[in-house]
């Protein structure tokens, strides 16, 4: 008889979130003629007083990317890209690979981590994502990130760190219970 492995709980607490088997990642890249990932927004008043924002000139479309969080053979997890799709000028099309792989880890990474930092205010943020062979080993460098993210966000030895660049979006969901064929954020 298959026992399944038990995983650890999830921890989510507002600085970051452990991925877990059964999960999706749900990535949203803006595409940009500059090729950089961080729409320059245009504030706009209507005539009845109503602002907006626009996304400028330079805008366009994005890039829709899904990964699932898959449980291995032992403890920890496994990311594997599952589809991308980008719509540009309304019209939605497949694509066989996302224009930014932002989840290619050793084949060691058992613990994956997205972690969030706070910079000026609640809304001014970085996101990294963390991997590592060994928990002990993942909340050493979330450790080390969150002292000193500019330092240490880098990939050595048994940990990775990789940053997200700004203006994409990472967001892990998980199955509603209500409702079981729609995904609603983990956390």
């Amino acid at each position: 008889m298959h026992v399944p492995h038990a995983q650890p709980p999830p921890v989510a607490d507002r600085s970051y979130v452990d991925l877990q088997p059964g999960w999706r990642i749900r990535t949203v890249t803006p595409i940009l003629k500059s090729g950089k990932y961080k729409p320059e927004l245009i504030e706009t008043a209507d005539a009845g007083g109503s602002v907006g924002l626009s996304a400028g000139g330079g805008f366009i479309g994005y890039e829709t990317s899904y990964y699932a969080v898959t449980s291995g053979q032992g403890p920890g997890v496994g990311i594997e890209f599952v589809s991308a799709e980008t719509t540009i000028d309304g019209k939605t099309s497949r694509k066989p690979q996302p224009l930014l792989r932002l989840f290619d880890f050793s084949v060691n990474a058992r613990y994956v981590r997205i972690i969030f930092l706070m910079r000026v205010s609640a809304a001014d943020h970085n996101q990294a994502i963390l991997a590592a062979g060994r928990p002990d080993n993942l909340n050493r460098l979330t450790q080390q990130v969150e002292a000193d993210p500019a330092a240490n966000c880098r990939s050595q030895g048994e940990t990775q760190c990789v940053w997200v660049p700004e203006g994409i979006a990472v967001r892990p969901e998980k199955r509603d219970p209500a409702h079981p064929k729609n995904w609603i954020p983990a956390i």
